[in-house]
């Protein structure tokens, strides 16, 4: 993206990555785009194309919404909250899932990966990602992050985002790996829906249905981590788009 000109920022949001995991915080996605909004203005960005991936995906749809003059396109690859969760699955408390949390492992997280990321084909090149969470369950604050986690699972099943789609007044893109099945708390939900959750390749359609002016790139046989597994198609979706856009 620097190489075409852009100038091209990927913020840590609270909670994630190297930012400050808090004992206490009131998570939200208006939150998190408060912040991100923040951010821009204090290094000088009005106006942003707003990329995001998974849990991102449904943050960057809410900046769009809360901030459609500063949103100049939007990108959303294989975002999660296409569905509505919690009329699918039973709730889990914080403390539940907190619970859960602090039982994750290297093993499980890596045994997670293989199964709904990677269609069971494990590569050397998926390892420094993985390692990455990996490595937080060794940490000795991993508690505190644990219920970061938590919190933050809490805020995806409680605030949806998709009733709000047709309200996108953005040029936006769908990137869509068709395999994804990710549905949050499909375990929690009755077996007989299960096997609909998740539906990537039917969901793909159904959501640039609903954005006004959307434009769907699918990649047919891909999971949840285009931008990793097949990266030179994620990033010829995503160059065709903003440059054609920007002639």
């Amino acid at each position: 993206m620097t190489e075409k000109g852009f100038r091209v920022l990927v913020p840590d949001q609270i909670g994630f990555g190297k930012s400050t995991k808090p004992e206490q915080y009131q998570y939200s996605f208006h939150a998190l785009a408060v912040n991100t909004r923040n951010l821009l203005k204090s290094i000088g960005v009005e106006k942003a194309i707003v990329l995001g991936h998974s849990m991102g995906g449904m943050l960057a749809t809410r900046f769009a919404l809360m901030y459609p003059d500063a949103t100049e396109k939007l990108i959303l690859e294989n975002p999660i909250g296409l569905e509505d969760y919690k009329t699918l699955a039973t709730y889990q408390t914080i403390d539940q899932a907190y619970q859960s949390e602090l039982q994750g492992s290297a093993e499980k997280i890596k045994a997670y990966q293989l199964k709904f990321y990677y269609d069971n084909k494990w590569k050397p090149e998926y390892d420094r990602w993985f390692n990455l969470l990996a490595g937080w369950t060794l940490h000795k604050d991993y508690p505190v992050i644990a219920y970061n986690a938590a919190l933050t699972s809490d805020i995806i099943f409680n605030q949806p985002v998709v009733y709000e789609f047709k309200n996108i007044k953005t040029p936006t893109l769908l990137i869509i790996g068709t395999r994804d099945r990710t549905a949050i708390g499909k375990d929690r939900a009755p077996e007989y829906l299960q096997p609909t959750m998740g539906q990537y390749q039917v969901l793909g359609k159904k959501t640039q249905q609903q954005i006004p002016g959307s434009k769907l790139v699918e990649l047919e046989g891909v999971g949840h981590l285009p931008h990793i597994e097949v990266f030179e198609k994620f990033k010829s979706a995503v160059l065709d788009f903003v440059e054609i856009e920007n002639k």
